[in-house]
């Protein structure tokens, strides 16, 4: 039997669809850090070293999962370490972004310390990382982006979350497998 894991439609939709997302939420920090003046610190990295790893959602890691596959399936290798890591297994030091997948990293790695929250009250309220340089260019930013706002739809219907490592091991794992069965197209799953 196939079966659609979205419930919208496709996964190539899906993953179009959270292409967009991401752009959109690329522009928006973008537009926020130059308002505020916010950097962080060149070389830093803690936010991927830290002592924990960020939960990401079943979508997100298969966005990631296929996006090594179809574009750095040279990095397939950093699943061989993953029980031994202490931190994110695609951080990389020599990397001035400090990530091997830069270009499909969730959500919570895009927002972070570029991103706010809604108090109380309704208001934007900005948390920048510790690390991070804010030099002002107005007296105050603006309301800024709204991590909640771009990782709703991914969370109403993928409510499994895990560490970004093991995350993305398992959407590999099963992206890999369902390419197996249908010669390289995972279009058509079975279960």
């Amino acid at each position: 039997m196939n079966r659609d894991y979205s419930g919208t439609g496709d996964r190539e939709t899906r993953w179009l669809a959270m292409s967009l997302q991401y752009n959109e939420l690329d522009r928006r920090i973008d537009e926020f850090a130059q308002q505020c003046g916010a950097s962080c610190p060149w070389g830093c990295g803690t936010c991927c070293t830290a002592d924990y790893e960020p939960e990401v959602t079943t979508v997100e890691a298969e966005f990631a999962a296929r996006w090594i596959i179809d574009q750095r399936p040279d990095l397939e290798q950093r699943f061989d370490g993953i029980a031994d890591r202490e931190y994110c297994i695609f951080y990389d030091q020599e990397n001035p972004f400090h990530c091997m997948i830069y270009a499909a990293r969730p959500i919570i790695c895009r927002g972070f310390g570029f991103s706010g929250y809604r108090d109380k009250h309704g208001s934007f309220v900005y948390r920048p990382c510790r690390h991070m340089t804010l030099t002002p260019v107005s007296s105050s930013c603006s309301e800024g982006p709204l991590l909640p706002d771009y990782q709703v739809q991914y969370t109403l219907e993928y409510r499994e979350v895990q560490p970004i490592s093991e995350a993305i091991f398992s959407a590999w794992q099963k992206l890999k497998y369902y390419d197996s069965l249908s010669g390289g197209d995972d279009q058509d799953e079975a279960s």
